[in-house]
């Protein structure tokens, strides 16, 4: 059920409804619920199974380690996420990367299918867990709100992830559909439906032509693929990310903010505070932080950034692509902590220049590790960066990628200049004529100008 399909439209029209005319905080975890699997049922019904155990192991689990304070019924249901995700997602890669060490033949690799949103759910779970250890939140008694916050279907199959302890508290209250919510909400959708199906789709389509055939184009060619994907994975995923968070704020839920005018960082650790914020958390809270973070001495925390980016990397896929990803961004970020142990911290008045010079350069260090990411394999990786020193073959320049690289770039440049090097609101009031013209304008133009093929959303896949 895609979030601009005539089937969703109907979906959530009836859930408004329904939200609108349930009062009952109880009964509206029911509505919420009901509407979490019938949406993720949608896809396919065996995935329910799957979600349910978890959820069922998950709630068990902190209650009878609030009760006996035992860290077994922590660990257990952890291991089991843990092994869930092993299984479903990177068991077959093992066993072929085993047979491939030591050239062994005639193992066969196992018929899994990859539930939809795996790792997303899973490590809301997790955060549940991890959050009733630490003693942030309590174990949570009624089972049925617990299985809306780690079901919750807006964000269940690409995020954002949201923490237990920001989510499990706006289930304490009645949710209203206000005025308020239903215009921020239209205007995020809006906003998000256009880097999905105007940006990303249609830059899409000439990275796949490019990365089809890599060693049929020359550097040109390659230089503005690796452009359109940076600008096309931006544009999908942000562009999810304001779908989601919109659709959850007409319903009265906040999921925060996922992206931040990423292609402003001036340095690794600066990108992954503005890109896919709630994963970055995430894996600050429960991993870098607990193995020790910054405060276990200089060396320590090189290790501390360059294990949590791996495993960041890990989580992304079962490919030696992912795993190189999460490496290099790894030692990125590992350099820049080196470099600024040596160097002092940063003066907050850096000269622009200087800036300018750090943003660039880490914008190219991200585009190039983006072909690592976005190829099917080591060798193709290869062959797009080696194209960027290919004179001969053939010059493919889309006009999209173009004109899209040139308007992200001026959003990029007015958060800059505008809001402090953040991502900066324009919100239309839709009490006025004035406002309801542009947002059913700018419809329109969506509507003009979307790509109309079949195109997935990239995470997706994760």
């Amino acid at each position: 059920m895609i979030f601009y399909s005539l089937t969703f439209a109907l979906f959530f029209a009836a859930l408004i409804m329904l939200t609108h005319l349930v009062k009952d905080c109880k009964k509206q975890h029911i509505v919420f619920l009901l509407a979490n699997i019938v949406f993720y049922g949608y896809w396919d019904v065996r995935f329910l199974l799957l979600l349910a155990a978890v959820i069922l192991i998950c709630y068990y689990g902190a209650n009878l380690y609030e009760t006996n304070q035992n860290r077994v019924f922590i660990t257990i249901p952890v291991v089991t996420c843990l092994g869930v995700l092993g299984i479903c997602k990177y068991l077959n890669f093992f066993i072929d990367s085993f047979c491939e060490a030591f050239n062994i033949s005639g193992i066969h690799t196992l018929q899994i299918i990859l539930p939809l949103g795996i790792s997303f759910y899973l490590f809301q779970a997790m955060s549940y867990l991890f959050d009733v250890k630490k003693g942030t939140i309590s174990a949570e008694k009624d089972f049925i709100k617990l299985a809306t916050y780690i079901s919750f279907f807006p964000q269940i199959t690409s995020g954002p992830i949201v923490k237990a302890h920001d989510f499990l508290p706006q289930l304490d209250r009645v949710h209203r559909i206000k005025k308020s919510n239903v215009y921020e909400g239209i205007q995020l959708f809006v906003l998000g439906l256009t880097k999905k199906v105007v940006f990303a789709d249609r830059i899409g389509v000439a990275v796949n032509a490019v990365y089809s055939a890599p060693l049929a184009y020359n550097n040109i060619s390659i230089f503005w693929a690796i452009i359109g994907y940076s600008l096309q994975i931006y544009c999908d995923f942000s562009g999810y990310s304001d779908m989601a968070i919109g659709i959850a704020k007409v319903l009265d839920f906040d999921l925060g903010k996922n992206f931040d005018l990423p292609y402003l960082a001036r340095n690794p650790s600066d990108f992954w505070r503005r890109w896919h914020i709630s994963l970055s958390s995430w894996f600050r809270d429960y991993v870098y932080i607990p193995l020790g973070g910054g405060r276990a001495g200089k060396e320590k925390t090189y290790r501390n950034l360059f294990v949590t980016m791996l495993l960041s990397g890990i989580w992304h896929g079962a490919n030696w692509t992912f795993i190189v990803w999460g490496v290099l961004h790894g030692v990125g970020s590992a350099v820049h902590k080196i470099f600024r142990d040596i160097k002092g911290k940063a003066d907050k008045r850096t000269n622009p220049a200087v800036s300018f010079i750090c943003i660039v350069g880490n914008c190219i260090f991200v585009a190039l590790l983006w072909v690592v990411f976005r190829a099917t394999d080591m060798g193709q990786a290869m062959e797009v960066l080696s194209g960027l020193f290919r004179m001969t073959g053939i010059t493919y320049i889309n006009v999209y990628v173009v004109i899209y690289f040139v308007i992200i770039a001026v959003v990029h440049i007015l958060g800059a200049i505008k809001n402090n090097g953040h991502a900066f609101e324009v919100k239309l009031d839709l009490d006025t004529f004035k406002g309801q013209f542009i947002l059913f304008t700018w419809i329109f133009l969506i509507i003009a100008f979307m790509y109309v093929g079949d195109s997935a959303f990239i995470y997706a896949q994760f």
